[in-house]
């Protein structure tokens, strides 16, 4: 298993019991809440972290502070593979 396995399969059952209308704002607080604390100290745990966070929160409106997403947003295009150009636009608003 990988960190960034770890890191989404811990993100997970913190957040598997939320209902869908959860605001963005306590996702973000309860994802933040479940890193273990011993992962703040050591540069790849955090990595896979911020990683794994940010492809969680995307899902339901977050947009990323990266340069290549806000490039995307602008561009209208998608921000991850995956998603349409409608979503990208959505995820940027």
């Amino acid at each position: 298993m990988t960190w960034r396995n770890e890191a989404t399969r811990i993100i997970h059952i913190a957040t598997h019991d939320l209902p869908p209308d959860t605001p963005l704002a306590k996702r973000k607080r309860i994802v933040d809440a479940a890193r273990p604390f011993c992962w703040d100290g050591t540069s790849w745990p955090r990595k896979a972290w911020q990683a794994a966070r940010r492809d969680y929160l995307v899902k339901f409106g977050y947009v990323p502070r990266t340069k290549k997403a806000k490039e995307a947003v602008a561009a209208g295009l998608p921000l991850f593979d995956g998603d349409a150009p409608e979503e990208a636009a959505r995820h940027g608003k």
